[in-house]
């Protein structure tokens, strides 16, 4: 386990807080056969509770970080398989409400006593689960966390508790992915589709 445990006192720390408002657009890539407003409660996601009690929805604040949490999973890799492009579709997410996260990032680490490994180290999840756990406890009763993406740490992303789910809705859904518009996020990277 690599990075610090949430600290004792963690309760009694004030944790940086980024609202996002009611009507701001959120973006998430998902896999086309599930509804797009997916909570999840496997123990398979960075900030997924750890005993699956909560359901965690990941998106991101632009299309790029989006991207990145997706089809960016395996360092090097140029090369999109068509079997994934299409198992996967995009959605545009709606806030029905404002809603508070706590930034695990930038200063926002330090005050709550925690580092970058936890949202940016591998596998196992152990440890960003137990920060789950801790900042979903935290007594100013957040919606989720806002963390910069793995691959590529230039974009914020969010990880929203299920107790928000009355807050978020569908705007629009694009189940072909194969566009000029998913290319060019795509270009960016350096990535392209495979033969």
């Amino acid at each position: 386990m690599s990075g610090p445990l949430p600290p004792s006192d963690l309760t009694s720390r004030l944790p940086e807080v980024v609202e996002l408002p009611a009507g701001q657009e959120i973006h998430r890539f998902y896999t086309a056969r599930w509804n797009p407003i997916f909570f999840d409660r496997s123990l398979d996601g960075r900030f997924n509770a750890p005993d699956g009690s909560y359901g965690v929805l990941y998106a991101a604040k632009g299309t790029y970080g989006a991207f990145a949490e997706t089809f960016l999973r395996t360092p090097g890799r140029t090369l999109i398989d068509p079997g994934l492009l299409k198992r996967k579709a995009y959605v545009r997410l709606r806030l029905e409400r404002d809603l508070k996260v706590i930034r695990l990032a930038g200063p926002g680490l330090a005050r709550v006593g925690a580092t970058a490994e936890i949202a940016h180290g591998g596998l196992p999840y152990d440890l960003p689960h137990a920060w789950s756990r801790a900042l979903s406890d935290h007594p100013i009763n957040a919606d989720g966390i806002a963390y910069h993406a793995r691959h590529d740490d230039t974009e914020l992303c969010y990880a929203i508790f299920e107790r928000a789910a009355d807050a978020v809705s569908e705007a629009e859904r694009q189940l072909d992915l194969d566009q000029d518009w998913f290319w060019q996020i795509a270009e960016r990277y350096g990535v392209g589709l495979a033969p």
